[in-house]
């Protein structure tokens, strides 16, 4: 693996941690496909019964990095489907979808892809100075990855309306209080509480709680692979309007957009 992504095993719990500290732990589909293999090596190993994603330094995630949405101005509607979503929509799809249980160790902000990424998770452990921003409108572009799917049965409709149209940042406390998190810890805790947690599930019957976690989605997802195709081609449609180039464009130019 690379030093930009560390992974490492606890007893039965394997660890995929973040590492890109000096850019907030931001993303590039590139960066993003080796944390899919990092994931799918742990859903592969018998000896690792759950799986914690995490960051290194202050940040989770903060989402899709700087050079990478400028050049997505300029990409093809087929290599944005074909390439950036096999990591985006990839790894989304990999937490969601792994045999074995996922938890969020959400050391800091969770935004954008972050945000989406943690709440993929089947649980998420939170710091106390955390938060999580879906930004995308923002961007002039939405929440493509299951969030848009997924929060209103978390948290509820209006609760998720906040989050996704108005782009509201959710503090720790509130998403605890919402049902968004599990836990709130001390940042000191985090790792241990997660470890902890990783280890309570290890402790259940493997197949049980593989098809548990099978029924759960079935009970909620009849219609997600669905919403990620929907999703998927209204955003790719959105990266190629004016509006996307101006968010970028000030975002490198340390300006707030003025959008059309």
């Amino acid at each position: 693996m690379s030093q930009e992504l560390l992974t490492h095993t606890n007893g039965p719990v394997g660890y995929v941690t973040f590492n890109r500290p000096e850019v907030m732990n931001s993303v590039s589909p590139a960066y993003l496909m080796t944390v899919i293999e990092a994931v799918e090596k742990f859903e592969a190993d018998d000896a690792v019964r759950a799986i914690v994603v995490t960051g290194n330094g202050r940040s989770f995630c903060s989402g899709g990095d700087r050079q990478f949405l400028n050049d997505l101005i300029t990409m093809p509607p087929s290599e944005i489907r074909n390439k950036v979503y096999a990591g985006f929509l990839g790894l989304a799809r990999a937490l969601k979808t792994c045999s074995k249980p996922t938890i969020a160790a959400v050391n800091g902000p969770a935004v954008g892809a972050g945000c989406e990424f943690a709440v993929a998770c089947d649980f998420r452990v939170v710091a106390a100075n955390a938060f999580f921003c879906e930004n995308w409108v923002e961007l002039g572009i939405i929440p493509p990855l299951g969030g848009m799917f997924l929060l209103p049965r978390l948290i509820g409709l209006e609760r998720a309306s906040n989050m996704i149209l108005r782009a509201q940042k959710v503090g720790a406390e509130e998403a605890k209080a919402i049902g968004l998190c599990s836990e709130v810890v001390p940042g000191e805790e985090l790792l241990a509480r997660a470890q902890a947690l990783g280890e309570e599930l290890a402790k259940k019957p493997r197949v049980a709680l593989a098809i548990a976690r099978q029924g759960l989605r079935r009970g909620m997802d009849g219609t997600l692979a669905s919403e990620w195709d929907f999703n998927i081609q209204a955003q790719t449609m959105l990266f190629k309007d004016a509006d996307f180039n101006e968010a970028v464009t000030a975002m490198v130019e340390k300006r707030k957009p003025a959008f059309k």
